[in-house]
């Protein structure tokens, strides 16, 4: 009877602790899919790194844009006997025409240029029997230490230009590995003018850029 009688223990739980547990709970969850920020400090290193970086590349490709362009002189023709020997030019005279060398030899100009494979001599005869209708022949010679000149360029030219615009000019272009510079060559296309840039390939002089531009008369 006893036993019927006594009544099972009630367990209370109290709203105080259960708020107090969720609200523990609630300050030591972290969502994994929210990242924390990272310091000030770090962004502000990052912002000057990539400023950094921008402004060496613009200055990378500002200095190699100039250290790669070509320039260009005009040649200064001179007597050739003032330039080379006078065999040398009797002997250009006989290997590229049919005149009296003795007859023309005063009358030949030439140009120089200097470069690692020795120095190119550009030969204008200045007479009528190398001549065609309109253009003339101009050929150039190389002339290293210890060996032979040997003829490395030879074309025929229009030599009737506009004022003030050059039939050769000389170019060094940094960017081509090449022992001789290149030469800029000027002919009137209609009422346009070509230029055509000649490089030496270490055996001869060849074309390798072509263009046309709006002639020096038709500017003005």
């Amino acid at each position: 009877m006893l036993l019927k009688n006594r009544q099972k223990p009630k367990i209370i739980v109290s709203n105080h602790s259960i708020n107090s547990r969720y609200r523990v709970l609630k300050l030591v969850y972290r969502p994994h899919n929210i990242e924390s920020k990272p310091p000030r400090s770090f962004l502000w290193v990052g912002r000057w790194f990539r400023f950094g970086v921008a402004l060496f590349l613009f200055l990378s490709m500002l200095l190699g844009t100039s250290g790669c362009s070509s320039n260009s002189t005009s040649v200064s023709w001179l007597k050739a006997t003032e330039i080379v020997p006078v065999d040398l030019v009797k002997r250009v005279i006989t290997e590229n025409s049919q005149l009296n060398p003795q007859e023309v030899l005063s009358r030949v100009n030439a140009f120089s240029v200097k470069g690692k494979a020795g120095q190119l001599i550009v030969f204008n005869f200045n007479h009528q029997g190398v001549c065609g209708k309109a253009k003339c022949l101009y050929v150039g010679y190389l002339i290293s230490k210890n060996t032979t000149p040997v003829p490395v360029l030879a074309t025929y030219l229009n030599p009737n230009l506009p004022p003030q615009t050059p039939l050769f000019k000389i170019v060094r272009d940094p960017s081509l590995s090449s022992d001789l510079p290149c030469l800029q060559i000027q002919q009137p296309m209609g009422k346009s003018m070509r230029q055509s840039k000649w490089c030496f390939n270490n055996h001869q002089y060849q074309i390798v850029q072509t263009s046309v531009i709006e002639s020096t008369a038709q500017q003005k």
